[in-house]
């Protein structure tokens, strides 16, 4: 008896809090709809008139959440290889480090506001380009979580691994990389939120003119309609679809990790 009530506790403890807190903001954003912003639903609309919304948008928002998180996919999906490929090569070799990783540094402090305009000039007012910056916002963390756990390598096993001469592509792949696994997932979950990013950023540049788009698109038309329960809806969705790629790679790396850890024991 004593136990379920400890285990009653534990599982209240650990799942109640964002749930209240979730709820003590709608709670609050309603009394503000109702003293504030009363008669004011194009300034704040109330969390009834956002439900509302999207009912009776469901098929737009579930057909701009699709092509956004395609979009968001791909360019995730091309970080991620081209990013663990650049940490691996500058592991390999300190030169080409120290000439790489000052312009991944310098891709991530450019503001990507200011470089999507560009981007779309030289690929063109297409989904190419959408996955392009989607990928831009993605890179830098997987690239310097991935080389900060291929640094962490212990080196007392890089020197056992070398005292049997083992190669440095086998230490490369039997050490290395999956001793920086807990880091690069690390910087995965980081890039899964920023590429959902990416790609709206993307659609607020290429989709100005296209009434069939992601999220980012239908945001620059809700807001141009003056549709603020629609939009709200929409930013919903956006934040929605940010999280739940982050939870999947999240809930992915903790079962591979976990298989990995059991693997070696």
């Amino acid at each position: 008896m004593r136990d379920r009530a400890f285990l009653a506790k534990r599982l209240a403890m650990q799942w109640l809090p964002a749930p209240s807190l979730a709820l003590l903001v709608l709670a609050a954003w309603h009394a503000l709809c109702l003293t504030v912003y009363q008669g004011k639903g194009y300034l704040l609309p109330s969390p009834l008139e956002v439900a509302h919304a999207a009912a009776g948008n469901a098929a737009l928002l579930a057909g701009a959440a699709l092509t956004t998180l395609r979009e968001a996919l791909l360019g995730y999906a091309l970080a991620a290889v081209l990013g663990i490929a650049l940490a691996a090569a500058m592991i390999q070799a300190r030169l080409l480090e120290r000439c790489l990783y000052p312009y991944a540094v310098l891709l991530q402090t450019v503001p990507v506001v200011a470089v999507a305009p560009l981007i779309v000039l030289w690929s063109g007012y297409n989904e190419r380009s959408v996955v392009l910056i989607a990928l831009i916002m993605a890179l830098f963390p997987i690239v310097n979580n991935t080389l900060l756990g291929l640094r962490s390598t212990p080196r007392q096993l890089l020197e056992l691994f070398a005292l049997h001469g083992t190669g440095r592509w086998r230490t490369f792949m039997r050490l290395r990389l999956p001793a920086a696994l807990p880091h690069t997932f690390a910087g995965l979950r980081i890039s899964a939120g920023l590429s959902v990013i990416g790609a709206i950023v993307g659609e607020f540049i290429i989709g100005a003119g296209n009434a069939d788009g992601g999220l980012g698109v239908q945001i620059v038309f809700a807001q141009g309609r003056m549709d603020t329960a629609l939009l709200f809806a929409e930013v919903m969705a956006a934040t929605g679809l940010g999280f739940g790629l982050f939870a999947a790679v999240s809930a992915a790396g903790r079962l591979l990790l976990r298989r990995w850890d059991g693997a070696a024991a």
